[in-house]
């Protein structure tokens, strides 16, 4: 970028979009090397192009630029899940290898997603947390009601439910295959395998199990 291009003042609101969007693409391209979001302000300012200070412009803290990556990060993921929807009225199957086709394609969502409630506790304003749950519930709640179009006879609600139970299966099950470095050696012991765990192969088989259990419930042959 241009040196009086980073200089120049966002004034108009595409402006200010585009140095938000920049921002947040900056700590996209730095999470893919370090997961965890262990970049500066810095860092990242330099990666977007920016003056460090212009970053606290649009994020008040770095906690508030991981949270909207991983806010983008969940309306990629809502979008997979509606296209799959569409396509194929809603097939459990289907919905699982989307859901793991996602997993793959973004390696940094789940670390991220693991660290979303102590980012909100400890050092996110509450007007971007705000910002950040009502863009959730509004996807939420768009995709849960084509959930219940689809499986007719479930209760108001029982998409979004079902939405936010596949949600904490992904994040519980990778907490628990994801083990921390000082036992990752320990763990080949035959006394500790019970806690080795297959993430893909167990979130699959779970996920499919919840759905196919949505679709029984409402009566419809949606596999």
């Amino acid at each position: 970028m241009p040196l009086a291009l980073k200089r120049r003042r966002a004034v108009l609101p595409e402006d200010k979009s585009e140095r938000r969007a920049a921002i947040v693409r900056a700590a996209q391209e730095l999470l893919a090397r370090a997961p965890m979001g262990a970049f500066s302000v810095e860092e990242l300012a330099r990666r977007a192009g920016l003056a460090k200070g212009t970053v606290y412009l649009y994020f008040g803290t770095r906690e508030e630029v991981l949270l909207a990556v991983h806010g983008e990060h969940a309306q990629r993921l809502f979008a997979a899940l509606g296209a799959v929807l569409d396509s194929a009225r809603g097939r459990a199957d289907a919905v699982v290898r989307a859901t793991l086709r996602f997993v793959r394609a973004n390696p940094g969502f789940l670390p991220l997603a693991a660290t979303c409630r102590s980012m909100l506790e400890n050092n996110v304003g509450e007007q971007a947390a705000i910002e950040f749950k009502l863009a959730l519930a509004t996807r939420l709640g768009e995709l849960g009601a084509r959930i219940e179009r689809l499986y007719p006879g479930r209760a108001r609600g029982a998409g979004v439910a079902l939405l936010m139970n596949s949600y904490a299966l992904m994040i519980g099950l990778w907490q628990l295959a994801d083990a921390p470095a000082c036992l990752r050696e320990a763990l080949k012991r035959r006394d500790l395998r019970v806690f080795r765990i297959d993430f893909e192969k167990q979130l699959a088989a779970a996920l499919l199990g919840l759905w196919e259990a949505a679709a029984r419930g409402s009566g419809g042959g949606a596999r």
